[in-house]
């Protein structure tokens, strides 16, 4: 599977043959499992069908001001490459996928919470909608796991037309009180990957109750999925049972012995496969636990005051706690990747992550939900070093580029004032604004506690995440901004590691005055890569030659600078997710 690092990001899916390119490279690796990717004819009939249930009204705007944005969330389950998701919502999108070539081709807004479908349990995922074009040989079992196990409002289904005669399907949709609207009859002859196969694309309800009055709200389904899996699984028994033998917890009387054991057993498998054995030892024993006390009379359950749909509320409450647990541990271990992102990065990114800890925790899905860690990690890599870089942006400390300095300077009857800058680099002096301008007061020196507000402090590490990603390395011997005592109008000095001296030099000084005015002295070869990259990303800046000659600086220096924003690959996972490849 290490071969999967070497495939791009993405994939040009808008014509057929650049899926023909990646359905060679899906075999190549023996993870063909029967993708044939919806057609545009097929999504077109769904997508029309949504925006009639929800009665979506919001106008696009822009290139395309006809088009109506769609809020609704949808699980794709065997999702491929992702496109269904992307042209059927502009809400969250979420993905079931058990190939690792088609996971990496999907957009960075695809959250993939599943790679086996077989083995992932669809009850504690709450979405709006559920999509599905399964495996045609797979069809019926697919379909009733879907319907059987979805946390809906409606899925949509692309299987075969002889599903109407399904018995199984059919038994399936009665024990959920849902309904199936067929909307079209359709087949595979013009595909990107053609087939014989006739299909029908069908639409399944899980409440009779319409959106037109619950347009705001999630509307109630008519057997919740969780309760019809508890019912099934733990009926309570009608006759005696032994209580003291079925209703006693299992005690960890050797806990000293058993920590130990884990440590061996991480130590040896790595951590990934550790904690998919414990998840799934912990899952197991919580199960029996409860079928042992479903077993029980259910008189005497009644009579000692013990009613089931609490025991049922309890147990989905233990199974999601549960999971976060497992998901909770492998984040914490992640923070060699984390670190590189600035505060508003990394609370954005570990909030996505917390949304969807309902996820089966499984080796596989750990590796999936790593790749999509990453995907996103560069994606804000980019833009935080654009943020960070318009936070210390002032008037007193820009220059314009070469190019347009007679624009913005010498020609100043076109503008109404000569400030004002459309491509420009920083000084290595700065002068940040706690008051109006780009910083809008996020610079900020304390009296009252003669030290830094809190945002401040997050500014200045933020500037020196961006750094360590630009080369200018970070350790324990470098201090963050908390750890230093601010006075007013007193420097601070921040410092990196020189890679090819090992010595540590000044990245940049630092003084806070109470008018919220913040002075900084940068370390001038940084402040040039940072120039270089900042122009790069906004566009302005196409090659290192351009970039040397706009900036004035040294075109051997800028080479070297050019693209050196940090860009992760799979093979920078920390060593203990290799057991998931």
């Amino acid at each position: 599977m290490n071969a999967i690092a070497n495939i791009p990001s993405s994939f040009n899916t808008n014509n057929r043959s650049a899926t023909q390119r990646l359905l060679k490279q899906v075999k190549e690796q023996q993870q063909d499992f029967e993708w044939y990717p919806t057609t545009d004819e097929i999504l077109d009939v769904i997508k029309s069908d949504i925006i009639k249930t929800y009665k979506v009204r919001e106008i696009g705007h822009g290139d395309d001001p006809t088009r109506k944005y769609i809020k609704q969330s949808i699980l794709d389950v065997g999702a491929g490459d992702g496109r269904a998701l992307m042209k059927l919502t502009d809400g969250k999108r979420y993905a079931i996928e058990k190939s690792t070539v088609l996971q990496q081709s999907m957009d960075a807004s695809i959250f993939l919470i599943g790679t086996d479908f077989h083995q992932q349990t669809l009850m504690d995922k709450k979405v709006n909608m559920v999509f599905c074009n399964p495996p045609y040989l797979e069809y019926e079992a697919w379909t009733c796991k879907i319907i059987r196990e979805s946390n809906c409002e409606h899925a949509y289904f692309v299987i075969p037309h002889r599903w109407q005669t399904n018995t199984a399907i059919e038994r399936t949709l009665k024990d959920r009180g849902a309904n199936a609207t067929r909307l079209k009859l359709l087949d595979f002859k013009d595909a990107d990957r053609q087939a014989r196969a006739i299909v029908d694309i069908i639409r399944v309800d899980f409440s009779s109750r319409s959106h037109e009055y619950y347009r705001d709200y999630r509307v109630e389904q008519n057997v919740d999925a969780f309760s019809l899996w508890f019912k099934n699984e733990f009926e309570p028994s009608k006759t005696e049972s032994d209580i003291s033998k079925k209703c006693t917890l299992e005690m960890d009387e050797e806990q000293v012995e058993k920590d130990q054991a884990r440590t061996d057993l991480i130590n040896q498998q790595g951590l990934v496969k550790s904690l998919e054995q414990f998840y799934n030892r912990d899952m197991t024993h919580l199960l029996e636990t409860y079928k042992s006390l479903t077993s029980i009379d259910s008189g005497l359950l009644s009579e000692i005051g013990v009613a089931m749909k609490d025991v049922r509320e309890l147990l989905r409450m233990k199974v999601s706690s549960l999971k976060e647990k497992y998901w909770k541990e492998l984040f914490d271990n992640l923070e060699d990747i984390t670190s590189r992102l600035t505060s508003t990065s990394r609370e954005s990114l570990l909030g996505l992550m917390q949304d969807n800890m309902s996820i089966d925790f499984t080796a596989q899905n750990a590796f999936a939900v790593c790749i999509w860690v990453l995907k996103n990690c560069n994606n804000y890599f980019d833009s935080q070093l654009i943020e960070v870089f318009e936070s210390i942006y002032s008037l007193e400390s820009t220059k314009n580029y070469k190019s347009n300095d007679k624009t913005l300077v010498k020609d100043k009857w076109r503008y109404n004032c000569a400030s004002e800058h459309s491509h420009y680099k920083l000084d290595y002096r700065v002068v940040c604004h706690g008051i109006g301008g780009l910083t809008d007061g996020s610079w900020r020196y304390s009296n009252s506690d003669c030290g830094l507000q809190q945002r401040s402090v997050d500014n200045i590490n933020n500037i020196l995440t961006i750094s360590n990603n630009l080369g200018f390395l970070q350790n324990e011997q470098c201090p963050k901004a908390q750890s230093f005592k601010w006075e007013r109008g007193e420097k601070n000095e921040f410092k990196y590691k020189d890679i090819s001296t090992g010595d540590l030099e000044i990245l940049m000084e630092v003084k806070f005055y109470l008018n919220g005015n913040v002075w900084i002295k940068f370390n001038q070869k940084f402040m040039q890569k940072f120039n270089v990259e900042f122009g790069r990303l906004k566009g302005w800046l196409r090659s290192a030659k351009e970039a040397a000659e706009e900036t004035g600086y040294d075109i051997q220096s800028v080479e070297s600078m050019f693209k050196s924003n940090i860009q992760l690959e799979v093979k920078n996972m920390p060593l203990m997710l290799g057991s998931a490849l």
